[in-house]
Parts: structure tokens; C-alpha cells; sequence
């Protein structure tokens, strides 16, 4: 044992696991806000899609639009021929055939006027669906712009705040008694950060993976040998409330 009393040593394990713990609550911060920006570029990528697919049904009606009207064009301009042809007619016979023929491409125009004017109307329809569409990328990249400026501003301070928990860590272990320093690194190495430390909980369960410790193990703790969980292979401490019997500070 070092000069440390048992209190000491599980007060300095305590605080290194905190440290653990605020930086996982910074890099929580950090992917937080980075998950946001994914969602809202996600959010703006699909607005843009949305918007996108409205125009090319619009272009795809247009361009039928402009088809119709052609082909209305050009029956019309049959009509306006064989209508000039009616009185060089020669005989009856071919002025009732050009009359016939005017009539029923009239009656193929009127249809096609029909279907013109159903289609501009429908095309109308896409105008205020178009619109809500591009509020709706404005609305996107703004919220984008924004969380992508709180993530540009929170970079800088992160990076102080875990540099200087980083350096705190480092002290701390060193001065962590000779004992437990040994399997406190063994559990770092195998463990992602605070994952690799936890407390004796309720009934002396492990608060990592809940296994029952036995009471020899927690006898240890108490009279200052360390204890590595044999289940989960966590470094196991003494929470603050615990009782030390044979603490020399008590």
C-alpha cells in the first residue's frame, strides 16, 4: 500500500471515471450535432428530390401540351385548306366529301381542345405544389446552415475542453496507487474509456455488467487490494457512500 488511505485511492478511481465520463458526454455533444447536420442535409436532399420530381412531371406535361397543340395546329390548318377548296369544288360529290372531312376534323380539334385545356389546368395544379416545394429546400438548408454553424462553433471548444480532461487523465492515473495501477491500465486497454471502470452497486453487483461480486472480493476492496470483475473484466471501485470499516481514516 502507498501513503494513500483505502478512501483515498477509491476517491482518486471515482474521480478518473468521472473524467471518463465528461468526456463521453463531450463526444456525445459532438455526434449529436453531427447527426443532426446528417438529418437535415438528408431532409434538404429530399426536398430538393421532391421538388425536382415535381418539375420533370411538369416538363413531361408541358412537352405533351406543346404535342397536342402541334397535331391541333396541323388539323387545323387541314380544315382552313379543304374550307378553300370548297368552292373549286367541281361537283357535289366532292363538296360533300371535303364538308365531311372538315367536319370530322373539327370534331378530332375539339377534342384535342379539350384535352389541351384539361392538361394547362392540371399543369396549373403543380404551381402552388411547386412553390411549397421551394419553401420547403429554403427551410431545409436554413435549419442546415444553422446546426452546421453551432457544429463549426462547438469544434474549438470541444477540442480545449477534452485536451485539458485528456491532461487531467494522464496526472491522475499516474498517481493512481501502485497496486491498482497495474489492472486499472489493463481494464483501459480493453475497454473504450469510461466503459472500463464501475462502481460496486445495491447488493454488491458490478455496475457494469450487473454480476453478483463475492463478499471476499468486496472484503478486499475494503482493505485496499483491487478487483478486476470476473465477469465482465470492468475495474471495480468503491462508490462514495460505501462504508469502510477498517478505513484508517474513519
Amino acid at each position: 500500500m502507498s501513503s494513500q488511505s483505502i478512501r483515498e485511492i477509491h476517491e482518486k478511481i471515482r474521480y478518473i471515471h468521472g473524467l471518463y465520463r465528461q468526456l463521453k458526454t463531450l463526444a456525445s455533444r459532438y455526434n449529436g450535432v453531427q447527426l443532426r447536420v446528417k438529418v437535415l442535409k438528408k431532409k434538404t436532399a429530399e426536398a430538393e428530390a421532391r421538388r425536382d420530381e415535381l418539375k420533370a412531371r411538369l416538363d413531361k406535361m408541358h412537352a405533351e401540351i406543346r404535342e397536342a397543340e402541334g397535331r391541333y395546329n396541323l388539323i387545323d390548318a387541314a380544315i382552313q385548306k379543304r374550307k378553300a377548296q370548297l368552292d373549286q369544288a367541281k361537283n357535289n360529290k366532292e363538296y360533300v366529301s371535303l364538308t365531311d372531312q372538315i367536319a370530322d376534323d373539327q370534331r378530332r380539334n375539339n377534342a384535342l381542345a379539350d384535352e389541351i385545356l384539361a392538361q394547362v389546368e392540371k399543369a396549373e395544379e403543380f404551381a402552388p405544389q411547386l412553390a411549397a416545394a421551394e419553401e420547403a429546400i429554403a427551410a431545409a438548408r436554413a435549419a442546415q446552415t444553422e446546426v452546421e454553424k453551432e457544429l463549426r462553433e462547438l469544434v474549438p471548444e470541444l477540442k480545449e475542453s477534452s485536451e485539458h480532461l485528456q491532461g487531467e487523465l494522464r496526472r491522475e492515473i499516474k498517481e493512481v496507487d501502485p497496486e491498482f495501477a497495474p489492472p486499472l491500465r489493463e481494464a483501459l486497454r480493453a475497454f473504450d474509456g469510461d466503459e472500463a471502470l464501475a462502481p460496486v452497486e445495491g447488493e454488491y453487483f458490478c455496475g457494469g455488467c450487473r454480476m453478483e461480486i463475492p463478499m471476499q472480493y468486496i472484503v478486499a476492496l475494503c482493505e485496499g487490494k483491487p478487483y478486476t470483475c470476473g465477469s465482465c473484466g470492468r475495474f471495480i471501485y468503491l462508490p462514495k457512500d460505501f462504508t469502510i470499516n477498517n478505513d484508517e481514516d474513519d
